[in-house]
């Protein structure tokens, strides 16, 4: 059974256009415990989880190189918005078209990063609405749960990161990444 777990980034650009993505991370059940193992061991010291933006260049590019030898792929939304643009609905666009598409890659559960109770009830009303219009199946099982108690979102958080640094001309990391992502930028 596939299982698509996902995590979001957003990049403010004073000076060009806004970018939020999201990255489902596919990782078949038989190796989940072999993920969670690899990332369990780029931790640092007492940190409780990986998360991009607090490692230096040269980790980013160590996590990247590992997560490529990983059996998982990527599916990355993005939307390039202005500032009159709420990140809400920036964000709602990337979910409304990565859920269907991790239904047509084959997972069964999608398990998203928790922002907090109000926001996580954003989402489940977007749910809600896309399974009513058939977009999204009843049967993909969408759980929300914070990335400290699952690994496997900390995969999602590096390659989402990887695709917007990429957009800021910060290559080396998603290069590495490339083969195993699919990007899908929203109009």
């Amino acid at each position: 059974m596939l299982t698509a777990y996902i995590d979001e980034s957003l990049r403010r650009r004073p000076n060009d256009w806004n970018v939020y993505a999201m990255a489902a991370v596919l990782v078949e059940c038989a190796h989940h415990e072999q993920v969670r193992a690899a990332l369990e061991s780029l931790r640092l010291g007492k940190s409780q989880r990986l998360h991009w933006r607090d490692e230096s260049a040269k980790r980013q590019l160590t996590i990247a190189e590992r997560l490529a030898e990983l059996p998982i792929s990527g599916i990355v939304t993005v939307c390039l918005y202005s500032r009159g643009v709420r990140t809400e609905r920036a964000r709602r666009r990337c979910l409304e078209r990565l859920l269907p598409e991790v239904e047509r890659a084959g997972a069964a559960t999608a398990s998203i990063e928790s922002r907090s109770p109000e926001q996580d009830h954003l989402d489940r009303g977007l749910l809600t609405g896309l399974r009513a219009t058939g977009v999204v199946a009843k049967s993909l099982t969408v759980t929300w749960q914070p990335s400290v108690s699952e690994p496997l979102l900390w995969a999602a958080d590096a390659i989402v990161s990887a695709t917007t640094w990429w957009l800021d001309g910060r290559t080396r990391c998603y290069d590495v990444l490339s083969e195993r992502i699919h990007m899908i930028c929203l109009e």
